[in-house]
């Protein structure tokens, strides 16, 4: 018999753990964080201590957000049964992680605590033996379970969804998904001939956008074009961009975004060679990108690491600041104090802020999901000087209704990762499918 238990995650989004398994086999997939809640509040705790007195073979991560793998370094070695738990995620989301965590152990402002923290991650995630690196169609084998793992677009790169066969029973796990960027524009045409051979009996799907359906929301491609824009705007020569390090397709499209504005202002005969100038470790995450989806990123060809002040660069011709002052820039800034050597000397300047997160980490009429570093730097702006350009990494109900359709489901659609569990009635196809399980309820495929 296969079963299925979702510990959290049937009635909110982030933290969601699911465990699938048989008699000899147990499978979780995601070991993430809750977003957004008082810590007296987080079941976090709880989910350690679960982990800890479980029996699991495995922990498959779908892709490096933190509410999917927050909680990954309290994972014990061996199982309840003194089995080794293997761990398995992306081949590049693995390096992303490294770079991360590298870059935190290495922070000399942090405390003895906090880098001691990071290295034990670190030390975790360098450690071949424990991990199974995923790439496009990969087979993985564990227990009775025969898993193969399908790269999905995401604001996460290299994030996956699983497709799950054991005892002649099939499960569809879709992590988050989406398909209005760049990377997902063509994903049901890769996925409909691999599943017109899967009968497939459960589909657990994410739903967070069920909860925004009266949002418009932004391709990515919109939000490239959107940037261009205005950085053709002559009062915009000097521009701040606030956006996740990881979120590739975004970083690409405004990168994209700065080289077509320098081409059309060329030819209106302004001669203004502007770059994007980031930390080295955005640097660092971004030749990784680089190297992966080169047509997608272009190289990144125009994204340059902070540089001393003052100090001549033969390239140039001139210090680096001194080029930003002449020729402008697209600046990507974060809420450290590092950045305000960045900003502070252009107040004067009016320049423009561009901010592409979610919205609730700024916004006033929801402070219960407010960060409040995030929102003091997003407010040091006046409101006249702030757009938003965002592209939701979560699939909107057009391609909701497109996942049903194309895995067809013989038994049930378990809502996860959502908080409108009860709006998926209203998704076309969906039928009598829909099963909604609470917390720790165990749904079972019998053979």
């Amino acid at each position: 018999m296969v079963n299925i238990k979702i510990h959290r995650g049937t009635s909110q989004i982030g933290g969601t753990i699911t465990e699938i398994f048989t008699e000899n086999t147990h499978v979780f997939i995601d070991f993430g964080s809750e977003l957004n809640v008082y810590p007296e509040e987080s079941t976090d705790n709880k989910m350690i201590d679960m982990i800890k007195n479980a029996k699991c073979d495995a922990v498959l991560f779908s892709h490096y957000h933190g509410d999917h793998i927050g909680l990954m370094e309290h994972i014990p070695e061996r199982d309840i049964r003194g089995k080794q738990i293997r761990l398995g995620i992306g081949k590049v989301a693995r390096k992303v992680l490294i770079n991360i965590h590298k870059t935190l152990a290495n922070n000399k402002s942090a405390s003895k605590e906090d880098i001691e923290h990071h290295k034990k991650i670190l030390g975790l995630l360098r450690d071949r033996h424990k991990w199974q690196d995923f790439t496009d169609y990969s087979v993985v084998s564990i227990g009775d379970f025969t898993i193969t793992t399908i790269r999905v677009d995401h604001s996460a790169y290299d994030a996956y969804m699983f497709v799950i066969e054991a005892e002649g029973k099939c499960i569809v796990h879709t992590g988050d998904f989406r398909t209005h960027g760049k990377l997902g524009k063509d994903f049901f045409d890769r996925l409909r001939p691999f599943m017109s051979s899967k009968k497939v009996d459960v589909l657990l799907m994410e739903g967070t956008m069920l909860g925004r359906l009266d949002e418009d929301g932004m391709r990515e491609d919109e939000l490239q074009t959107e940037a261009m824009k205005h950085l053709l705007k002559s009062e915009n020569k000097y521009a701040y961009l606030i956006c996740s390090s990881t979120n590739l397709e975004s970083l690409a499209s405004f990168h994209k975004a700065v080289l077509f504005s320098n081409k059309i202002k060329e030819k209106r005969g302004i001669n203004e060679d502007r770059a994007i100038y980031v930390n080295y470790y955005v640097k660092e995450q971004m030749d990784l990108f680089a190297k992966e989806e080169p047509e997608l990123t272009w190289g990144f060809n125009k994204a340059n690491k902070f540089e001393a002040k003052g100090r001549y660069i033969e390239k140039l011709g001139m210090a680096q600041d001194e080029k930003m002052e002449k020729d402008g820039f697209l600046c990507m800034i974060g809420t450290s104090d590092s950045y305000k050597k960045y900003i502070e000397p252009y107040r004067d300047k009016n320049p423009l802020l561009i901010y592409s997160m979610w919205d609730g980490y700024v916004n006033p009429d929801k402070p219960e999901t407010n960060d409040k570093k995030l929102k003091a730097l997003y407010d040091s702006f006046p409101e006249d000087r702030r757009i938003h350009l965002h592209t939701s990494g979560h699939a909107v109900r057009e391609a909701l209704e497109e996942m049903i359709e194309v895995v067809n489901p013989s038994d049930a659609i378990i809502p996860i990762h959502t908080e409108n569990k009860d709006k998926y009635e209203i998704l076309n196809g969906i039928g009598d499918r829909r099963v909604c399980l609470e917390d720790g309820e165990i749904y079972s495929l019998k053979s």
